[in-house]
């Protein structure tokens, strides 16, 4: 065969994104804050004509250090890595920062090592900024000085060698205003140093640093000179004081009248500035967060506030603030609407730094009813609220026998695999028989009665939820899901599938915030990180991914759904590996994960797995597939499709062409399956030159060109592929 029958374009194509964060009580006293003795600094930009707000795309580095792995115990930091936690999630919160998850990295204890933030900072944030960009760097944990230079302190520095294994603060300077081409750029540091890690490491030689840093960019720094950085422990879930006001300020309380819904440099390092000296103050101590009076656009935009907390005053005034009490003791503690922290009956909880008006505080603990009150936030002052938690939860008998009535309905049995038999017991001894759509509305019917009976009726809410989405019913799931997570804020379960909805719904950023303050509360949900790892997958996001898998994984090894998601970002990931070697490697260790799904799933009767997770996230991005029986053969069959192709770029093409032949087995209907198939024969005729397998690569491109014509780019290389074939086929005998 001539050469030219042997160069059809190998266009490996990658499977689209579906397959393929006051006052306190009297008795507190100021001994009860920790000391925090560092400050950096941030800087200001040019200013923006005035026009309408846009709000810039952003990107942040989150950096949060407690235990060191070169320090004694009695050096750690109690809330570094939680108040990095803390500015991650107002970071991507919709009335917050607005930034993408995406595009805000974390490094959170050992993984903040010096090479890790010299990638974040030095290669991936100049690489991804743009000139029109927000970018903010955050850093908590220690700071040093040493010869008369200024160093962050990484999770693996050697104390006694700072200047090699620490990260030059004046680093830090250069690379904001050089190097990274945003124009509104943000340094936070709530860093501590310590005499006793190293002698020249003062107050006074450490602020010194950070005030040499060039100009260029917003530099707020926890302190001024001569002080220290406080932590309190009794304030919100834990703080260090200038975080929690940072964070204050970016949910919104910054904003001062008239409203206009957006937080700028000017409105935040007001706030934090004043509201840190404050608090501090009032507890005989002192600190003031500096800006370093360095120029910068007051006008800068960091976060917005559509609620518009502060709108019902004609022009600023001193803020108030709130202690919870309760006669509890682990009561959580939600402010409008956001978990603040956890309130024990001997411990109150100081929430300062709040907007003068309306506020809404709801107490919940597990097995009683919620308490919620509104309160006026006096200006300037404080006042207690107190939460008295009293009633076990209970519900209108009416309400739960219409949700024991829809859950019959809801989880009947169809067939040996029923994913939502095995997740609920009271469904194996339901009668087994063919569960239609009218069961379902019926089922729906309960619930929604249920509702109607008992309106705070959490349960009746998430199952509502689960009917209306096997009834294909997106706009009822979604609000139902909502109303069970408004009405019970601690619901995991229902947070938790409800950001499984959303991905299936196509909106994984607001799916990643659900499960951000679901794994807040419940820190070992597997479910959560396997979900997590979806929505990455469906954003293209390859490592974050394989991370959350692999955690999903180390909690639950029965966790079936993290292998699958995790070979798939593997797969993905060697699509897009330039060494051909180590792309090998990953194609091989995503085929070990899709062997570990495919084991995992050969489900027998009577089934034993929970599979709660069947409900969601099986769009793949081309169709919908609510229907349980169809999600558990489409997932079989992704598996299979992902090991046809791994073992097709191996050049494995007869195991290659055996597992997309059982991809389309379980669902004849998938077009990608037949555009890998096609892709075998293609590459078995690159090597045979046999006209055999030339005519059935064609025939399998345009059976899925039948299928679906508009599959983004697969069928236009389809088109592609067919038009190549046509041409060679009249050169052969």
């Amino acid at each position: 065969m001539s050469s030219a029958l042997r160069t059809i374009s190998l266009l490996l194509m990658a499977l689209t994104a579906a397959i393929g964060a006051q006052q306190p009580a009297p008795e507190q006293k100021p001994e009860d804050l920790s000391k925090r003795d560092l400050e950096i600094e941030r800087r200001p930009m040019e200013p923006e004509p005035a026009h309408t707000p846009i709000i810039p795309r952003g990107y942040a580095l989150v950096m949060g250090i407690a235990k060191y792995e070169n320090l004694a115990p009695e050096d750690d930091l109690q809330f570094s890595e939680s108040d990095a936690e803390a500015i991650y999630r107002v970071l991507i919160s919709k009335q917050g920062g607005a930034f993408p998850p995406e595009n805000v990295h974390k490094l959170i204890g050992g993984q903040a090592t010096l090479q890790n933030l010299r990638h974040e900072l030095e290669e991936w944030l100049p690489t991804v900024a743009q000139e029109q960009d927000r970018v903010v760097v955050y850093f908590a944990g220690h700071g040093f000085v040493k010869g008369g230079h200024g160093y962050l302190a990484p999770w693996d520095v050697d104390p006694s060698s700072p200047e090699t294994t620490g990260y030059p603060m004046a680093l830090v300077g250069q690379v904001l205003a050089h190097k990274v081409k945003a124009k509104w750029k943000v340094l936070l540091a709530d860093a501590c140093h310590s005499g006793k890690i190293t002698a020249e490491s003062t107050d006074e030689s450490v602020n010194a640093e950070l005030g040499q840093m060039p100009s260029g960019f917003l530099n707020l720094t926890a302190t001024g000179a001569r002080e220290k950085s406080f932590e309190d422990p009794r304030l919100s879930t834990g703080f260090g004081v200038f975080t929690y006001f940072v964070v204050q300020a970016l949910q919104g309380y910054a904003d001062t009248p008239p409203c206009d819904g957006v937080i700028t440099a000017e409105e935040f390092v007001e706030y934090v500035r004043s509201q840190v000296s404050n608090y501090v103050k009032e507890r005989g101590e002192s600190q003031t967060p500096s800006d370093h009076e360095h120029d910068y656009d007051n006008n800068m935009i960091l976060a917005v506030d559509p609620g518009c907390k502060n709108s019902t005053l004609p022009r600023p005034a001193p803020l108030g603030g709130i202690v919870v009490e309760t006669n509890m003791d682990g009561v959580q503690v939600y402010l409008d609407e956001k978990l603040v922290g956890t309130v024990a009956k001997d411990k109150p909880l100081p929430l300062p730094g709040l907007s003068t008006g309306m506020h809404t505080v709801q107490g919940v603990r597990e097995g009683y009813e919620p308490v919620t009150k509104q309160f006026m936030v006096v200006p300037g002052q404080q006042q207690s609220v107190t939460l008295r938690i009293q009633y076990r939860r209970v519900y209108k008998p009416a309400a739960m026998n219409y949700v024991d009535r829809g859950k019959k309905l809801l989880f009947k049995q169809n067939s040996a695999i029923n994913p939502l038999a095995a997740l609920n017991p009271l469904a194996l001894s339901n009668e087994s028989g063919h569960q239609t759509q009218a069961d379902l509305q019926k089922a729906r019917g309960f619930f929604e009665d249920a509702l109607k009976e008992d309106a705070n009726y959490p349960e009746a809410a998430y199952n509502l939820a689960l009917a209306c989405q096997l009834l294909s019913d997106s706009a009822a799931m979604l609000n139902a899901f909502r109303l069970a997570v408004k009405l019970d804020p601690t619901y995991v379960e229902a947070r938790v599938e409800y950001a499984g909805a959303l991905i299936e719904e196509g909106d994984p950023d607001e799916a990643i915030r659900q499960l951000t303050e679901a794994l807040r509360i419940d820190p070992k949900n597997d479910v959560a990180y396997s979900h997590l790892s979806r929505a990455y997958l469906d954003k293209g996001i390859w490592d974050r991914a394989i991370d959350n898998a692999d955690k999903a994984i180390s909690l639950n090894p029965s966790n079936y759904e993290a292998y699958l998601w995790r070979a798939d970002a593997s797969r993905r990931q060697a699509a897009a590996e330039t060494d051909s070697s180590r792309g090998r490697e990953i194609y091989g260790r995503a085929i070990d994960y899709y062997d570990r799904f495919v084991s995992q799933t050969n489900f027998v009767a009577p089934l034993h797995s929970r599979l709660e997770s069947y409900f969601i996230g099986l769009g793949a991005g081309y169709r919908s597939h609510a229907d349980r029986q169809t999600s558990y053969a489409y997932q079989r069959s992704l598996a299979f499709m992902g090991l046809c192709d791994c073992e097709d770029k191996l050049t494995n093409l007869q195991r290659a062409g055996d597992f997309c032949q059982r991809a389309i087995k379980y669902d004849p209907n998938e077009p990608i399956a037949y555009f890998f198939l096609a892709n075998v024969y293609r590459d078995k005729f690159n090597m045979s030159g046999s006209r055999q397998d030339l005519l059935l690569a064609r025939a399998n491109y345009l059976k899925m060109l039948q299928i679906n014509p508009d599959l983004d780019v697969l069928s236009g290389n389809a088109r592609a592929y067919v038009k190549r074939i046509d041409q060679i086929l009249p050169q052969m005998k």
